[in-house]
Parts: C-alpha cells; sequence; structure tokens
C-alpha cells in the first residue's frame, strides 16, 4: 500500500507539471513557395487551463522584411485535456521577392513571464524567365463572366431603356428639324498640350499631399493615372490599358524617354506594390516619385515651334493659352 501511494502521487505531480509546462510552437504549410503565392504561418501555444495567455500582434503589414501579411484569423482555443488548453492564431502571407527569408522567434506571454517559439525558414523561388522573347503572362487567365438573359430583362431596366430610348427620339427629331439658321455656333473644343495638362494636374496632386494622411493607394494611383494620359498623347500609344512592363517595353524605344527609364521602372513598380500588395511606402520614397513624375514630364514634352507668321486665329490662341501657361508659373 505505500508504493502504491508513492506511486499515486507521483503520477499526481507529474500531471500538474505537464499541465504547468508552457510550450510555444510556429510552423509554415510549406517551407518554399514561389513568388507572388500565398502562405500560412501557424503560431500555436499550449498551456493550462487557467493560465492568460497573450498573443503577439504584428503592428505591420509585414511579418518580416519582403513577407507581406494579407489575414490575420481569429485567435482559437481549444480544450486539449489533461487540464490543458491550446491557443492558436494563422497569418496569410505573400512575397514578391525571390530570397531565403529568416523568420525570428516570436515572443508570447503567458501568465506574466516570455516565451519565445522556434525559428523559421522560407525560401521564395522565382519563375524562368524568357530573355530571348521577354513575354509576361499571367498567373491564371482572365475569366468571362457567363451570359445571363434574367441580368438584362429586369423591369426596371426594361423601363430606363423605354425612357432614354424616347428622349433620344425626341432629341434626334428636334435637332434635325430645327433650320440651320437657328442653330447655335458651337465653338472647336480647344485641346491644351499634353504637358500642360500633366503639369497642372501634377500641382493638385501635390496640393492635396494625399501621403502625408496616409492614402498611398490614391495618391499612386491618381500620380500614375496622369503619367498614363501623358504618355498615350506625347508618344502615341494607349499607356492607360498597359501593364507596366508594356509601359516600359514602349519608353526604352522613345529617345526622348530611354534616360528615364530605370527613374521610371522604380516609380510604376513602386504604385504596384502599393496598389495590390498594401506595401506602406517611406516619406523618401512618396518625395522622389512627384520628383521624377515632374522631371519625366518637363524633360520629355515637345518643344513648340515658334511661328513667326502672326494671324488674327493665331492671335487668338495665344491669348488664350497665355492666362493657362501664366498659372501654372505662379503655382
Amino acid at each position: 500500500m505505500k508504493r502504491i501511494s508513492i506511486l499515486l502521487l507521483v503520477l499526481s505531480m507529474s500531471l500538474e507539471l505537464l499541465a504547468a509546462r508552457v510550450t510555444v510552437d510556429m510552423r509554415l504549410d510549406s517551407v518554399s513557395m514561389l513568388i507572388g503565392h500565398q502562405n500560412r504561418c501557424y503560431l500555436e501555444v499550449c498551456a493550462a487551463m487557467d493560465a492568460e495567455v497573450d498573443l503577439p500582434v504584428y503592428l505591420q503589414d509585414t511579418i518580416v522584411s519582403g513577407l507581406f501579411i494579407l489575414q490575420r484569423s481569429p485567435i482559437d482555443t481549444v480544450d486539449i485535456d489533461n487540464g490543458r488548453k491550446r491557443v492558436s492564431v494563422q497569418y496569410l502571407f505573400t512575397s514578391f521577392d525571390a530570397d531565403v527569408y529568416f523568420i525570428p522567434p516570436v515572443q508570447v506571454r503567458v501568465d506574466g513571464e516570455d516565451y519565445e517559439s522556434n525559428y523559421l525558414t522560407l525560401k521564395v523561388n522565382t519563375y524562368e524567365v524568357d530573355t530571348a522573347s521577354m513575354q509576361m503572362f499571367d498567373i491564371k487567365p482572365v475569366e468571362k463572366a457567363p451570359f445571363v438573359l434574367s441580368d438584362y430583362t429586369q423591369v426596371p431596366s426594361l423601363i430606363y431603356g423605354a425612357i432614354a430610348l424616347i428622349v433620344l427620339i425626341i432629341a434626334l427629331v428636334y435637332t434635325f428639324r430645327k433650320p440651320k439658321s437657328e442653330m447655335a455656333y458651337v465653338a472647336p473644343e480647344i485641346l491644351l498640350p499634353p504637358h500642360v495638362v500633366a503639369l497642372s494636374d501634377l500641382d493638385r496632386i501635390k496640393e492635396e499631399k494625399l501621403w502625408l494622411q496616409g492614402r498611398y493607394k490614391e495618391f499612386y494611383t491618381q500620380l500614375t493615372d496622369v503619367l498614363r494620359a501623358y504618355m498615350s498623347r506625347r508618344f502615341g500609344f494607349s499607356a492607360m490599358e498597359m501593364t507596366t512592363w508594356e509601359i516600359l517595353s514602349m519608353l526604352k524605344n522613345q529617345p526622348e524617354a530611354s534616360a528615364f527609364y530605370q527613374s521610371m521602372k522604380d516609380l510604376l513598380e513602386l504604385s504596384d506594390f502599393v496598389k495590390f500588395a498594401k506595401m506602406n511606402p517611406l516619406q523618401e520614397e512618396n518625395n522622389r516619385s512627384i520628383r521624377v513624375a515632374y522631371e519625366f514630364v518637363e524633360s520629355t514634352c515637345e518643344q513648340e515651334a515658334e511661328n513667326t507668321d502672326v494671324n488674327p486665329e493665331n492671335a487668338a490662341s495665344a491669348e488664350t493659352a497665355e492666362p493657362v501657361m501664366n498659372n501654372l508659373n505662379e503655382q
């Protein structure tokens, strides 16, 4: 009986030590991944049922530099018997740089004491690029939405369509029946040079200072839209519908813009990271981006030839454009 009592006492003490033991484990779904793909990081803490567990919260959008957090799951607590519980959290992340990343241990506080997890290593592999053709392909093809007839036969749509058709018929009848002598003269639209429009828009963006308000995505969207519109009118290619790689390929073939290839490449790639990967750029990067945009427009603008023949029409155009240029110079 005495030996049995001692054995039960030792067993009870072992169970108490097991229940009080704290373990912190961190693991990945996969230790390697392709660039642009997604992976998951799991953080699990096992402790006594009544222990107070405080899991860390990443204040930024990155685990380490180069690994961007896309989603954080709610904290989950599960009873694992023997008076113990498991507290876990998951992080969904991605990476856009091929490299080997070392994830340092994560500190977890349990009942006022700090515990550390294990180290992790992740390798991000890139795709093999065909340097001969230099063609870019999407990771997944564009999916076409299925045709659903009910989307076009709803009662409100029919009513609005009928109203629009009636208004169009009335407008056409009124236009063609109106005598030519009564038709008002419509002055032709005067288009400002592309660099004047672009510099005016850049001045507006600079005055708004969206990057100082933390509105990085809106700032870079407006900045790249202005540059794309300028390049479309200045160099004659549809930059608004092109990808970053396609725009850079076109700029490389433009003698006036080839000197700005690297600076425009840095600006457009940084803009893609901000808009699509939720990257928070540095203040220096924001200032450099707006400066590069100004330098690109001012250095590649088409110089207007001086015209010594003055006629009334040219004089009128000059008088119209002069106030606009004066206002830009004052800003």
